[in-house]
């Protein structure tokens, strides 16, 4: 038998931002960008350039979270992860393309 797994849904939101303006400040700002960008893929779609849906158990979000922990630089970035209930997911108002926008993936 076996164990059933609870899953959440979750939306997850997150700006990287840089102290300066310097290339190697750009540059290291971007690539922390595109690592956490593609541990979210792993876990759900994009919906807005920093904004992702996600379904999670739990210990598949606190691997996500330890994963985005390791890229974010706490004194400028941050990320949030916002719990969505059966509620909240059934009200939510989408208008425009529906469609994930950069893998072209329907949604839930």
């Amino acid at each position: 038998m076996t164990e059933r797994t609870r899953i959440n849904k979750y939306l997850a939101v997150y700006d990287i931002c840089i102290r300066d303006n310097t290339h190697k400040e750009i540059r290291l700002a971007s690539i922390r960008r595109m690592k956490i960008m593609r541990i979210l893929y792993l876990y759900g779609v994009r919906t807005q350039l920093s904004v992702f849906e996600l379904e999670l158990s739990h210990s598949e979000k606190l691997n996500m979270i330890k994963k985005v922990r390791k890229y974010l630089r706490e004194e400028t970035d941050r990320f949030y992860l916002y719990p969505l209930d059966a509620r909240s997911v059934g009200a939510i108002i989408r208008i425009g393309n529906l469609k994930n926008i950069l893998l072209n993936d329907y949604f839930f």
